[in-house]
């Protein structure tokens, strides 16, 4: 079988594979947080307590973590097509030909997905503390909600990300041994 004769993924792998996701994604930046809290506090001085008091510092740990997501994302996609979640639930990010990922294809999915699940949950964490933050949390909501309403109604069952970026996601079956094939060990 040639990559692009691959099945699509179904709707419900891809929404399980995006939940195994957030924990792995969840724990890569807790690690990255924690090199970037302790590299700042050592070449500035400040304590943990101290880096609040200045809001550019918020800005720089933004860009850290959007970097290390891209980073992770990005070395994945490129070199198989498979992050740990999509290894784990046997799908392969493929562009429209069957051909492996493009720089651009990577930053275009990105940056449109990143658009649509990032804004989430600080805007909701804000929400919780401050009601004038409610709508903003409703927008957040419903971008969060985007890419699955439309593979809904996509021809071919794509996340919006994917139609922008022409990816697809795919099903890869396992490696099934030919009954001919020499065992390893001979």
């Amino acid at each position: 079988m040639t990559q692009n004769q691959y099945p699509a993924a179904g709707l419900i792998r891809r929404v399980v594979s995006f939940l195994y996701e957030i924990l792995l994604l969840t724990a890569l930046l807790l690690i990255a947080e924690g090199v970037f809290q302790g590299v700042f506090q050592i070449v500035s001085g400040l304590s943990v307590t101290q880096l609040t008091d200045y809001p550019w510092i918020g800005v720089v740990n933004f860009f850290w973590l959007l970097i290390v997501t891209l980073l992770y994302f990005g070395w994945c996609w490129m070199r198989g097509g498979q992050t740990l979640a999509m290894k784990t639930w046997r799908s392969r990010l493929l562009m429209q030909d069957g051909t492996s990922l493009t720089r651009k294809a990577v930053l275009i999915r990105f940056s449109v997905a990143s658009l649509c699940y990032a804004p989430l949950l600080p805007v909701y964490l804000l929400a919780r503390k401050q009601a004038e933050y409610q709508p903003l949390m409703w927008v957040s909501l419903v971008l969060f909600v985007l890419p699955l309403l439309w593979a809904l109604f996509d021809r071919d069952k794509q996340f919006i990300h994917d139609r922008l970026a022409k990816t697809r996601m795919v099903f890869f079956p396992k490696e099934v041994p030919s009954k001919h094939a020499k065992p390893e060990n001979e």
